[in-house]
């Protein structure tokens, strides 16, 4: 089991990675459901299978709806399937030295982490979980583009998901944390649609 988890947070590193520096929208869509993936592997070192399941299928539907909303949206409208019209080398490096900056400052601060705060907690759990939140927030931080904002808003909320997971289970709270997952979704996925009607009528 601890090579299985220690294969999940090499797979949430590598995907909260691709989140961050690239800008094509079925690359980070593809990585964002490979972190959900990851994710569930961690989920199910606190909880049962059949509970942990909930969380990836929710997760794989809400970046389905959000993802099939972007390809709508740049299909209406012939736009590049990349985010960005031009993105230099510059800030391709810059976005991968801030990602290798939060790994380094996830493996010094976790471990005092855990045993101040989580010491009931495995340490690959916190892990994965501040990987996962470190990494969505910078994407916030260096972006206004609507879809990666919701990217990075369910990412957020998947490593504290994570964390979460293992401190406590209720069933309820899952719930609630599907309700919030999927209406983040839809909400996203409205107002990715709105973006595209709106520069339609502009160009038109």
């Amino acid at each position: 089991m601890e090579a299985l988890s220690t294969i999940a947070f090499v797979l949430i590193v590598m995907a909260a990675m691709m989140i961050l520096i690239f800008r094509d929208w079925r690359i980070t869509a593809a990585a964002l459901a490979v972190q959900y993936l990851g994710a569930f592997v961690l989920v199910t070192l606190s909880w049962p299978l059949g509970m942990a399941i909930v969380k990836l299928i929710v997760g794989w539907m809400a970046t389905a709806a959000v993802a099939l909303s972007w390809q709508a949206s740049t299909a209406r409208l012939e736009m590049p399937t990349d985010l960005t019209k031009s993105d230099s080398t510059g800030s391709l490096f810059f976005r991968g030295g801030a990602g290798l900056l939060i790994v380094l400052l996830n493996f010094v601060l976790t471990p005092s982490l855990q045993a101040r705060v989580f010491p009931q907690v495995d340490l690959v759990i916190i892990q994965g979980g501040v990987m996962i939140m470190g990494m969505a927030l910078m994407q916030l931080g260096i972006n206004s583009d609507p879809y990666l904002v919701i990217i990075s808003l369910l990412s957020f909320l998947l490593g504290f998901e994570v964390i979460h997971a293992a401190l406590e289970m209720a069933t309820l709270l899952t719930g609630l944390f599907v309700v919030v997952n999927l209406g983040l979704a839809l909400v996203g996925a409205y107002f990715i649609s709105k973006l595209g009607e709106g520069e339609g009528l502009h160009d038109s």
